[in-house]
């Protein structure tokens, strides 16, 4: 088993580093899009943050793979 995976501390070092960039990438998309102004601002808003935590979701489980569980 990987040791970040038995170190409790770099687990949770490796999940803080993988979520405050998505979160602070949503705090930016709510300024530039201002989705609660209309319904099709809403939904631009709904169909770029899909596209962002496909993209976002595969770049960290790339990270996993290359980095972490590299033997």
């Amino acid at each position: 088993m990987p040791p970040i995976l038995t170190n409790i501390f770099g687990l949770l070092l490796f999940l803080l580093f993988a979520v405050l960039p998505a979160y602070y990438t949503n705090k930016y998309l709510l300024k530039l899009i201002r989705p609660q102004e209309s319904v099709a601002r809403f939904f631009a808003h709904i169909i770029i943050i899909l596209a962002v935590a496909v993209v976002y979701t595969s770049v960290v489980i790339f990270v996993l793979v290359k980095f972490v569980f590299e033997q």
